[in-house]
C-alpha cells in the first residue's frame, strides 16, 4: 500500500468517525431537548422550570414558592388540555373548509402529514426537501407585509411638540 493511499484511508476514516460521533452528538442532544419540552407540557414540569428560573435564595422561600405552584399545577394541565382541544376543534374546522379546494394529491400529503405530527415524520424532524424550502411569489413579488406604523404624533388632536434644540453638548 502506498503512502497516498494509506493518506488517503486515515483521512477517510477520520471524517467518517467524526460523522459518526457527530450523529450521535446530534441525537443525544435532540433527545434530551425532547425529554425536557415534554416534561415542560406537564403542570408539574412547567412548576419545577419556573422555581428553576427563580432560584429561590433559601429553604423558605423555595417551601412558599413551592406552595404557590403545587395549587397552580392543576390549573396549568386544565388549561393545557382546553388548549389542545381548542387546537383540534379548530384544525378539524379548517381541514374541513379546505376539503373541497383540494385536489386528490394534495388531500393525501395533506392527510399523510396530519398523521406525521405537527414536526413532519414521526421522528419528528422537518423534511428536508424542496417543498419545505420557501418559494418566491408567482408573479416574482414578494408579499409586502404589515404596513409600517404612523409617524409619531401622527393622528392626534393636539401639534407634536417641535423638536428639541440644542448645542449639541
Amino acid at each position: 500500500m502506498t503512502a497516498s493511499t494509506k493518506s488517503a484511508l486515515m483521512l477517510f476514516s477520520t471524517l467518517l468517525i467524526g460523522m459518526l460521533l457527530g450523529s450521535l452528538i446530534t441525537g443525544a442532544v435532540n433527545n434530551r431537548r425532547m425529554r425536557s419540552l415534554a416534561e415542560m407540557r406537564s403542570a408539574r414540569g412547567l412548576a419545577y422550570y419556573l422555581e428553576d428560573v427563580v432560584e429561590p435564595e433559601s429553604d423558605e422561600q423555595r417551601e412558599a414558592i413551592r406552595a404557590v405552584l403545587d395549587e397552580a399545577a392543576p390549573k396549568f394541565s386544565e388549561v393545557m388540555l382546553e388548549s389542545r382541544e381548542q387546537m383540534r376543534a379548530l384544525t378539524d374546522s379548517v381541514l374541513a373548509e379546505l376539503d373541497p379546494l383540494l385536489t386528490g394529491e394534495q388531500r393525501e400529503r395533506l392527510e399523510e402529514r396530519m398523521r406525521m405530527g405537527p414536526r413532519g415524520t414521526p421522528g419528528g424532524q422537518r423534511p428536508d426537501d424542496e417543498r419545505r424550502r420557501r418559494r418566491p411569489h408567482p408573479e416574482g413579488e414578494r408579499d409586502p407585509g404589515p404596513p409600517p406604523p404612523p409617524p409619531p404624533g401622527a393622528g392626534q388632536d393636539e401639534p407634536s411638540p417641535p423638536p428639541p434644540t440644542g448645542t449639541g453638548t
